[in-house]
């Protein structure tokens, strides 16, 4: 739907909210938002949970959608062009509505910081030893755990910290976010560019640190937006060792640029 159409569309349903022939047609399209959510949510979820609430994530975020448009009022400034606006806020809505679907499962058990500190320090004696990063495989063996339980805590591990490329840094404290990495050709701020810039450069450098396979689900996943079946296909494995491969992906990328942003507050220091 073209930009003009859109803001007819809004017109007609901002005059009238019981006009559900607008209303739905909105919905429909804004539906992308969803879908957009869906994904930057399901990819932080253990494997059990993912199966589980794949398909109730989806119709959650319907339904915050919807909430959304009938509770929407643009500022007086974006009457004309409501879309931005109402984007943003229909993002918060709808991603509300998805964590509230997910608040009955229970990912926060006490030990896990333990247990990532566990896997980075037998991570760092692997590499050290061997040479090289260290396979899956060899790190559930130091750790004296089956590689299936290494892979739940990684994905539970994840869960806690929220980690995507759009969720909030760790410990940074700016309220920054995985996505504020991408450049902002609108930005005028030149401090902003410069410390974007910066995440850019540490995102860049710990990419490059991954294997091969990882490197390709997080490139297939963000940024030609497939879906964990459909790497699968790509790649010719399962969509769980595909969501496997993620987790463990984004837990080494996590890894890599905390080493790196600290290394470089020491270095300023």
């Amino acid at each position: 739907m073209s930009g003009e159409n859109l803001n007819a569309l809004w017109g007609r349903f901002l005059k009238k909210k019981k006009d559900f022939a607008s209303r739905d047609e909105l919905a429909k399209a804004y539906f992308f938002l969803v879908e957009a959510e869906a994904r930057r949510l399901l990819a932080r979820l253990p494997l059990r949970a993912y199966w589980e609430k794949k398909e109730d994530i989806g119709s959650s975020g319907v339904i915050g959608l919807l909430q959304a448009l009938d509770h929407f009022t643009p500022p007086k400034e974006k009457r004309n062009d409501p879309g931005r606006a109402f984007e943003a806020y229909a993002r918060y809505r709808i991603r509300g509505q998805m964590v509230d679907e997910l608040r009955n499962l229970d990912f926060a058990r006490r030990n896990l910081r333990k247990q990532a500190r566990a896997i980075q320090e037998a991570e760092r004696k692997l590499e050290a030893r061997l040479g090289r990063a260290p396979r899956e495989e060899e790190t559930a063996k130091a750790l004296g755990v089956p590689l299936s339980e290494l892979y739940d805590w990684i994905a539970e591990i994840n869960m806690l910290n929220l980690l995507s490329l759009d969720a909030e840094i760790s410990e940074v404290g700016d309220g920054g976010s995985w996505a504020d990495i991408l450049a902002d050709s609108k930005a005028e701020n030149p401090l902003d560019k410069v410390e974007k810039q910066e995440k850019i450069e540490r995102v860049t450098e710990a990419l490059k640190k991954l294997g091969d396979s990882e490197q390709k689900v997080l490139h297939l996943y963000y940024v030609e937006t497939l879906t964990f079946k459909e790497i699968g296909k790509v790649l010719k494995v399962s969509e769980s060792r595909i969501c496997q491969i993620h987790h463990m992906a984004v837990f080494r990328l996590q890894e890599l640029v905390d080493e790196r942003r600290k290394h470089g507050r020491v270095y300023r220091s």
